[in-house]
């Protein structure tokens, strides 16, 4: 069986051309999101579940809906457990690193607080060596005393892991604890907090696919129109489906961006088509928006239409920027540009700024005919590593590998590669900045970044360039 890629493609509705469909959302996500809790713990978080068919049965029964939507409802209920359970397991495999390396510091630690301990037992300590000691020992403790809560934290985590037994906020953890501090959190009353919880609480609508259906979808369909718009059929479930000439919500929208694919999937029924309903609402606003997600499949063996015959495009992320180095087919320079990403961390700003230079790169490898070469970092066990930075050296490079979100750069060119089909190679990240200033940043008027950009495509094309020893 080919492999299948993922794509999801997002459009906001309009209240003007949508309006009846978003008031039936606002009804039912409240409804919606009572079901999906019930099917948390009577059936995804539960160690013996009963048989789907069954439960299913039960649930078309209890609140009246269809076997679709008690599908959906129990593949997104099932979907949010295995994802939280793998959670759990990467967090216990880096609890674990960070553990040994605690260890392995208070080890270190402890051996120049004996042997201080030695010195001012013989009275052969100055008076500030001796304030000195007096200051390890007590951070000795106090390191001691993270270890165990690090070895508790690490022991309930194998406990949930064994057991099953994952807890969720289905409203998230730090809003829920934001009615213990109304004031700090910008909040007027509780009954604002409240409210503000349970739009968070209920902020999705999932509607699952299926090949043999209409549109690939039973309860939410979509009828291209043409130009990147659709007609949107929604069909009511329980209690908001009174009578059969109330069953059908409509709307339309417009997917600016993949909306080709969607399209296409549509025509071919390669795959069911999933939706989800996603509102949203910043403190800013004081209308909630909400956004339509179509979740497509996309064969992942696709054929690129990029090589490595004409040369490479070789990308170093930084800290702020993506750094750009073009190499012919013998491996010469012959250009290079920098990509400025002026935000940072995980918002939303920041996603879509790195997406639109990775587009922009894209599109410049396509025109060129040439493949994107990148490293393959991972700073998992790096950052598990790590103590704090004591030097101005350490709390750079911990700033670093913090601040810079590797992985979400590495998925966004996986799914740009996918989307707009250009071979994109991964290599190894040893001593590319080394080799670029020992061989080539002088001779070739480069600074550090661009000649770590260079190294990347030549080493992607397969030369071989070697760090000379001192």
């Amino acid at each position: 069986m080919a492999a299948i890629h993922n794509l999801t493609i997002e459009t906001r509705l309009d209240p003007k051309e949508s309006g009846s469909l978003i008031r039936f959302f606002e009804e039912w996500r409240t409804e919606y999101g009572r079901m999906l809790r019930y099917v948390w713990h009577r059936y995804a978080a539960r160690a013996s579940r009963p048989g789907q068919a069954a439960f299913n049965t039960h649930l078309q029964q209890h609140f009246g809906i269809t076997k679709r939507t008690a599908n959906s409802l129990i593949y997104d209920a099932v979907g949010r457990y295995n994802a939280l359970v793998e959670l759990k397991k990467t967090e216990k495999v880096h609890l674990e690193t960070k553990i040994a390396t605690f260890k392995d510091n208070i080890k270190s630690f402890k051996e120049d607080v004996d042997a201080a301990a030695k010195l001012a037992a013989q009275n052969k300590l100055s008076g500030k060596q001796l304030e000195s000691y007096r200051k390890k020992k007590k951070s000795l403790h106090d390191k001691r005393l993270k270890l165990n809560r690090m070895e508790n934290s690490l022991a309930s985590l194998e406990k949930s892991i064994a057991s099953g037994k994952i807890k969720i906020c289905f409203g998230t953890k730090k809003l829920f604890h934001a009615q213990n501090n109304l004031e700090e959190n910008h909040y007027r009353s509780h009954r604002e907090w409240y409210r503000a919880f349970r739009e968070k609480r209920d902020a999705n609508i999932f509607y699952l696919g299926s090949k043999g259906e209409t549109q690939l979808n039973q309860m939410f369909q979509l009828f291209p129109e043409g130009n990147g718009q659709y007609r949107i059929v929604c069909r009511k479930d329980g209690k908001y489906a009174p009578s059969s000439k109330e069953k059908l919500a409509f709307g339309t929208c417009r997917f600016s961006y993949l909306s080709e694919k969607l399209a296409g999937q549509l025509e071919s029924g390669y795959k069911g088509i999933s939706y989800r309903v996603h509102f949203e609402r910043k403190k800013s606003c004081l209308q909630e928006k909400i956004y339509l997600q179509a979740i497509l499949s996309v064969p992942a063996d696709y054929q690129p239409e990029t090589t490595m015959v004409e040369g490479a495009i070789g990308l170093d992320y930084n800290d702020g920027f993506i750094q750009m180095s073009e190499t012919d087919r013998a491996g010469n320079l012959t250009g290079q540009k920098k990509y400025v990403l002026a935000f940072h961390g995980t918002g939303a700003h920041a996603d879509t700024e790195l997406k639109q230079a990775i587009s922009e790169i894209a599109r410049h490898a396509l025109r060129k005919g040439k493949s994107i070469v990148c490293e393959n970092l991972d700073f998992k066990n790096t950052k598990s590593r790590q103590m704090k930075g004591r030097s101005r050296k350490g709390k750079a490079y911990n700033r670093m590998t913090h601040l810079l979100d590797y992985k979400r750069y590495k998925e966004c060119l996986k799914n740009a590669a996918v989307r707009m089909h250009f071979d994109l190679v991964m290599v190894s990240p040893v001593n590319t900045s080394k080799i670029a200033k020992q061989k080539y940043c002088n001779r070739r008027k480069l600074n550090g970044h661009a000649g770590a950009a260079y190294v990347i495509a030549r080493r992607g094309q397969g030369f071989h360039d070697k760090l000379q020893k001192a």
